[in-house]
């Protein structure tokens, strides 16, 4: 999902500031740091799954803190089953359903149950090409609401930049980074999603960033006028869209904390 969505997915269930924050930080900075390494081929989720774990061990003072990380996998795997799976992303759907988590040190989080009880009541159909780029489009409708209806979460977005730095010996250490290194890759992330005041350029931004990946993965054209009306002047669609993810979001989650 994109990082709004992913802070108001730690707020869903975290009502207090003061610990929502730093949860909503770790929350993007995964997503921020995944492509540190261009050549890894470790799925994403397993990723967050083995950063929650490592946490738990080397760091157990930052835990419950880390728990955002379970909260990122669930919002990931509701919107692979809502919006699609990305063509650089097919291995994900295999190793949700193949990967040995008690070789990894994982068992304790049942994410193919969470997957499997969201894929009966969610999943709908096989997506191609067009549809990938349908649900990015439904995914970008979700970030506009929450710019547009959820002003804290915005505070929480500029707040995640300055509150990097409680995470970084734990995300250095996991990522063989140095600190710098990863506040660099943050920072150049974090000015991809800044809104900065002006809803219009930055909706134009996402809108043109997806027509080039939709150009270079997908050989699709995007009719970028459209789309960016179409979202622009939307905003009971976006609230619609964002309100049935949180919908299942919420219920995700439940399942997870409750097995």
């Amino acid at each position: 999902m994109l990082p709004r969505r992913h802070i108001l997915d730690v707020w869903e269930f975290i009502k207090d500031e003061k610990v929502a924050v730093p949860m909503a930080t770790l929350s993007v900075a995964i997503d921020a740091i995944k492509h540190v390494d261009p050549k890894a081929k470790k799925d994403h989720l397993v990723q967050a799954l083995e950063l929650n774990e490592f946490i738990c061990y080397m760091y157990p003072a930052m835990r419950p803190k880390n728990r955002s990380l379970l909260f990122h996998v669930v919002s990931d795997l509701l919107g692979l089953l809502l919006y699609g799976v990305p063509k650089k992303s097919k291995n994900v759907l295999e190793n949700i359903e193949t990967i040995n988590y008690s070789e990894k040190n994982i068992e304790i989080y049942p994410v193919v149950e969470v997957w499997n009880d969201l894929k009966e009541k969610v999943y709908q159909k096989k997506h191609g090409a067009a549809d990938i780029v349908a649900g990015f489009i439904r995914k970008i409708r979700v970030e506009m609401d929450i710019v547009d209806r959820y002003p804290f979460v915005e505070e929480i977005f500029v707040e995640t930049r300055k509150r990097l730095k409680d995470w970084l010996p734990s995300l250095a250490n996991y990522y063989d980074r140095k600190g710098k290194s990863i506040t660099d890759i943050f920072d150049k992330w974090w000015n991809l999603w800044d809104v900065n005041g002006d809803r219009d350029l930055f909706l134009e931004r996402v809108v043109e960033r997806l027509a080039q990946q939709a150009a270079r993965d997908l050989e699709i054209e995007v009719n970028r006028e459209k789309v960016f009306s179409q979202i622009r002047n939307g905003r009971e669609e976006n609230k619609a869209e964002n309100e049935l993810f949180s919908r299942w979001y919420k219920e995700g989650v439940g399942y997870l904390l409750k097995i």
